[in-house]
């Protein structure tokens, strides 16, 4: 069963693009990992998510349910469908991935960060829309005064369809790759956020609003397995630096 599963998507190995070079890589790197992390505020984009759920689950009993006569195994098998669909689609949304590749060596840290185009849930996004406002159609015509919350389903999708389709900063998360290095001693703070699994550094950048420089987080993200061994590591370069532990609320740009 292991063997099986190895082959399935989310458990394919991460693997560097071709085209990336670490700017040390004739220095000996005390450790290195791969990991794909959600590198935004994950509570906003769950509580999206919910939110839209529990939307779209409102759209569904108007739509399938109230004042059809039809039977009871028929509405299960469209709501599922509408309910399945709906729910990759969403979560294909609210719950993006970018992949990160780590070295840390005695001069410091460099990271490779990249997303894989993959615009199949858009375009699943794109026609349950179109299904769904079809459906609103039939739902106003049995019952015109079930007609806002009949739009709200497919209003909504439409809406995060469209914005996501023309936001500049959506597109570049899915085409661009990032690289940054830091060198130990760019670092003021270290703060530990151990239920995420995230260790957020600290270090000074020149903001191009004041022309003055700033503590901007660097967040490096980890897993339930080697988060301790990754903090331990991190620490021992950093002896000196003030450590503390709190959420941390990820920043996108």
């Amino acid at each position: 069963m292991n063997k099986l599963t190895q082959f399935l998507p989310w458990n394919q190995p991460i693997k560097i693009p071709d085209h990336h070079n670490w700017k040390h890589a004739n220095k000996h790197a005390l450790l290195e990992w791969n990991i794909k992390a959600r590198p935004y505020n994950t509570t906003v984009a769950n509580g999206m998510f919910w939110f839209m759920m529990s939307i779209a689950l409102g759209a569904c009993y108007l739509m399938f349910f109230k004042n059809d006569s039809s039977p009871l195994i028929e509405k299960l098998s469209w709501s599922a469908i509408f309910l399945s669909v709906f729910f990759l689609a969403l979560y294909g949304t609210t719950h993006q991935k970018t992949k990160f590749a780590y070295r840390l060596t005695e001069t410091g840290i460099e990271v490779c960060e990249w997303k894989a185009p993959g615009k199949g849930w858009m375009i699943a996004l794109k026609w349950l829309t179109v299904i769904a406002a079809i459906a609103v159609l039939f739902v106003v015509a049995l019952d015109p005064s079930a007609f806002w919350v009949a739009l709200a389903g497919p209003g909504g999708m439409g809406l995060l369809y469209l914005g996501l389709a023309n936001s500049r900063q959506f597109q570049e998360l899915h085409t661009s790759h990032h690289t940054y290095e830091y060198q130990w001693s760019e670092f003021k703070n270290i703060t530990l956020d151990r239920p995420k699994k995230i260790i957020c550094l600290e270090a000074p950048w020149l903001s191009p609003h004041s022309n003055e420089y700033v503590d901007w987080p660097f967040y490096i993200f980890s897993d339930k397995r080697n988060f301790d061994k990754h903090v331990t590591l991190i620490r021992e370069q950093l002896k000196e630096l003030p450590l503390k532990e709190e959420s941390v609320s990820v920043l996108q740009f």
